[in-house]
């Protein structure tokens, strides 16, 4: 006898031995008895997670005292639009800007520092006192989990509503207490940042 027939013939005897740690026999059963986990909620990225533009998050943080916000401003795309030729700043410049514009903002009538004040039933031209209370409502709306900052993409969701074009402009799109808005700074810096929102 050969000696791999030998091999062969002794694996067959030692077969049950082996088979007393295989799995179970697999059947209806023992499917049904099987719960697998619902999936894991997505994790929402805010200013310190780390997967946004680090930039964004630090303006976020150290200027702002914005925590938890979430966010939408990756790195790649911000160096993408970073090389559009219009550029006279960069893009922390921009994101200031529109920060600061939402917060100081009450001319357009749909900015959220606009709404904030009809809503405290500021009608006629809010005084320093009204102002101040306007915006540190306004910044606790945004320091939410429920509130959303992105960098608008070309020709993707968010789109802002009067068709200003990314190619020209830094754009922002903004969701306070469930109502979005857009931020618009102008890439060449010839024209003033404005905000707006729906009506």
């Amino acid at each position: 006898m050969k000696l791999s027939a030998i091999i062969f013939i002794s694996a067959l005897s030692a077969a049950p031995a082996f088979a007393a740690d295989w799995a179970r026999e697999v059947n209806a059963a023992g499917l049904a008895a099987i719960e697998i986990p619902a999936a894991p909620a997505p994790l929402r990225a805010g200013p310190r997670d780390g997967q946004n533009y680090s930039g964004a998050e630090e303006l976020l943080i150290k200027e702002f005292a914005v925590t938890e916000i979430g966010m939408d401003i990756p790195e790649l795309e911000v160096m993408s639009q970073a090389r559009y030729g219009d550029n006279a700043f960069c893009f922390e410049h921009a994101l200031r800007q529109a920060l600061f514009n939402l917060l100081e903002n009450y001319s357009e009538p749909t900015s959220p520092l606009a709404r904030t004040l009809d809503e405290m039933g500021v009608l006629e031209k809010p005084s320093k006192s009204d102002l101040k209370k306007a915006r540190q409502k306004l910044l606790a709306g945004l320091n939410k989990p429920s509130a959303l900052v992105a960098i608008v993409r070309p020709y993707k969701q968010n789109q802002p509503p009067r068709g200003e074009a990314v190619e020209k402009n830094w754009i922002f799109f903004f969701r306070i207490a469930g109502s979005p808005c857009w931020a618009i700074v102008d890439r060449s810096g010839e024209k003033a940042p404005y905000v707006y929102g729906v009506k």
